[in-house]
């Protein structure tokens, strides 16, 4: 296998390059749609699967830095205090799917909208 490939069962998680210290949101193309998780959490964090409409409200709402629901996906603002890997965390976006949540810092977010705007997700999702 070339050094580059990644084996077929394990998704090619990828972050903004704008990210620093390497938390950042953490997308990956998967069987069903975009992969959704926390670098924070060491990849043991929940992992929302998102389709191709909330996939594509997820880039606007973080391109454009505002909050937004299609079908399940919800993308809101608040202060929370969350734990991620044993320590506690200020976040502030909240993505929430099928009664999972996942919490962002504002840098965090801010880093993700960024590689938005510059078209680093602009993938195709497996399918």
């Amino acid at each position: 296998m070339p050094a580059a490939a990644v084996p077929a069962d394990r998704p090619a998680w990828r972050t903004s390059s704008h990210s620093a210290g390497g938390a950042c949101v953490e997308v990956a193309p998967g069987p069903r749609g975009v992969l959704v998780r926390d670098s924070k959490d060491g990849g043991l964090g929940p992992i929302l699967q998102l389709d191709h409409a909330a996939w594509r409200e997820l880039l606007a709402a973080a391109a454009s830095r505002r909050t937004g629901a299609v079908g399940g996906l919800r993308i809101t603002q608040g202060v929370r205090r969350t734990l991620h890997a044993g320590a506690q965390v200020v976040t502030f976006w909240h993505v929430s799917m099928a009664g999972l949540t996942l919490h962002y810092t504002d840098a965090e977010w801010a880093s993700f909208a960024l590689g938005v705007r510059e078209g680093e997700f602009e993938f195709a999702p497996a399918l």
